[in-house]
């Protein structure tokens, strides 16, 4: 197996990534973390309030349970100044520290969680009954016969998956976590395109494979690339490896999605539904592939707009337009 991959030279005031590793690695310091966390959770962005709670040196040490004066000193520089901020009147988490806090209580609870159930949906491709199940993090709709959206490149049946962090479901059925994992899929596609990880706001490195030959039977995917779509698109952050691989359809019409959502004064997070995206993304998508240079040109049809969306062979965007369908009726 392959070195997990870190841009080697990377420095974060000074403190390079394997350094970072080795300071969180230990029982004592995420103790701190934690006990500083629930002093001044309130608090997102601090730095220059004057309003944020600190814990003071004592006190902090007497939370952590620490007799060692020593010991306890060392455990706490280690933390200072990347991860705790010391100021006059205590210790307080910086950003770098509360965004480790917000991670550590994104995926509690990830045991607990059964979220495993049939929809009362029909799988748009098939009609047959589709189910939604949570596992590892992740939340994915699957078609209970046929092969899904994804043929071999994603678990047989797929027709839905994203990233889901555990705590997000505690408070939502499985239609509002589906509607809210649509929102974060479309703006982590929207961050992409536009060349920004939204882990953590590195660059990101981007190409285009197209299946020459491609053919679809009976449904079924192209035995050449293994897959329902010629044009798939890789793009991965060149700083911490956050990726996608998806086809570029899929690319075009979460940007158009996330447009759409972002720019609409009334919006409702329990609207969208994963079955109206495919259905978007089955029939209200043209795509176009042109080569030397490559471009691949994308019409999304989208209510009353339409959406023009051409992309090179680095999915940079050569053009972006939107116009009135000029085929609707207005009663």
């Amino acid at each position: 197996m392959g070195q997990t991959r870190f841009t080697p030279d990377l420095e974060l005031n000074e403190l390079s990534p394997d350094e970072a590793f080795a300071t969180l690695g230990n029982e004592i310091r995420l103790d701190i973390i934690r006990v500083l966390w629930r002093a001044g959770a309130t608090y997102e962005y601090d730095d220059g309030s004057d309003a944020v709670e600190t814990v003071p040196y004592s006190e902090l040490q007497t939370e952590i349970d620490i007799d060692d004066n020593g010991k306890f000193n060392y455990h706490l520089s280690k933390l200072a100044p990347h991860f705790v901020r010391r100021t006059d009147d205590g210790y307080r988490l910086s950003s770098a520290g509360k965004q480790i806090a917000r991670t550590v209580i994104a995926v509690s609870g990830t045991g607990r969680l059964d979220f495993s159930r049939e929809l009362d949906e029909s799988c748009p491709l098939c009609g047959a009954a589709v189910a939604v199940t949570y596992e590892d993090q992740w939340l994915r709709v699957r078609c209970t016969e046929c092969y899904g959206l994804f043929g071999d490149q994603a678990p047989a049946g797929t027709l839905f998956l994203t990233n889901y962090p555990a705590a997000g479901l505690t408070t939502r059925d499985s239609e509002q976590a589906l509607a809210t994992g649509l929102y974060r899929c479309a703006l982590d596609i929207t961050y992409l395109m536009y060349g920004i990880c939204r882990e953590c706001a590195g660059q990101i490195s981007s190409s285009v494979t197209v299946c020459d030959v491609h053919k679809v039977k009976n449904g079924q995917p192209c035995d050449t690339c293994g897959t329902p779509f010629p044009v798939w698109a890789d793009m991965k952050c060149d700083t911490c490896g956050f990726a996608k691989r998806l086809p570029v359809e899929m690319f075009a019409t979460g940007l158009v999605l996330a447009t759409e959502l972002t720019g609409n004064p009334e919006l409702d997070i329990d609207s969208p539904a994963v079955d109206e995206a495919i259905e978007l993304l089955q029939n209200s998508v043209e795509t176009d592939v042109s080569t030397k240079p490559l471009r691949v040109s994308l019409s999304i049809e989208v209510d009353t707009t339409v959406f023009t969306l051409t992309l090179d062979d680095e999915m940079n965007i050569v053009e972006f337009d939107r116009e009135p369908r000029t085929d609707t009726v207005v009663s």
